[in-house]
């Protein structure tokens, strides 16, 4: 996994929504390649990041994992819906691997105004898989209201956190004291396509309503 930060020329400030994402094309002579991925910062001027793996064989993560500080990429706008619907609610984020890009968006532009509160469970399978694990950590520090509840699947003797996949851990995360809880709670999920319909399924069996389950699958 690997973080990229980008500035986009010739404008003040890059106009998205957090939770959404780019699409990078990669041109091989007269046919347009292009992936999207998830805006990994905060509205911050004109610059952004992204965060993404190294896919083997994969045309435009190697030709981002190849490029050089001052190179310039091709994007397209910002699109997608996979962002903040009611920012009043109680919000469970559910994350595993670079779909983490979408909520560290979602996290550093809102908790510091809006204050909502918010949990994120977020699973890798090894300790140094935990992206901006440093930064998570010192969010929930300064914020009372959000709660950051790291899991891993494959731990070392030190790990002392969550072990397990995310599925695991849905009721310490989603903390639900009563019904009326349940009905302003919204459930933010995203990773890859087993991961994700596979939480689905267990929120549904909780009494979820499906407006209430936000999700973005990364394959």
């Amino acid at each position: 996994m690997h973080h990229f930060e980008f500035e986009v020329p010739g404008i003040e400030n890059f106009v998205f929504t957090p939770g959404q994402f780019v699409s990078v094309v990669e041109r091989l002579g007269s046919k347009e390649i292009t992936r999207a991925y998830s805006i990994a910062s905060p509205r911050d001027g004109n610059r952004f990041a992204l965060c993404l793996n190294r896919v083997p064989d994969g045309i435009v993560s190697s030709y981002l994992f190849q490029l050089n500080p001052g190179d310039e990429v091709e994007m397209h706008e910002p699109l997608g819906f996979f962002t903040l619907r009611h920012p009043g609610h109680r919000a469970v984020f559910i994350a595993t691997g670079t779909g983490i890009a979408p909520f560290r968006s979602m996290l550093l532009d809102h908790l510091p105004k809006n204050h909502p509160r918010i949990t994120l469970l977020f699973g890798v399978r090894y300790e140094r898989g935990l992206l901006y694990r440093d930064e998570l950590e010192r969010l929930e520090k300064e914020h009372d209201t959000f709660r950051f509840l790291p899991t891993i699947t494959r731990p070392s003797e030190d790990w002392r956190g969550l072990t397990g996949r995310v599925q695991a851990h849905l009721d310490e995360a989603l903390a639900i004291p009563s019904y009326e809880d349940l009905a302003t709670l919204d459930v933010y999920v995203c990773g890859l396509k087993e991961m994700v319909d596979s939480v689905r399924a267990e929120l549904k069996k909780r009494g979820f309503d499906r407006k209430q389950i936000i999700y973005e699958k990364y394959d």
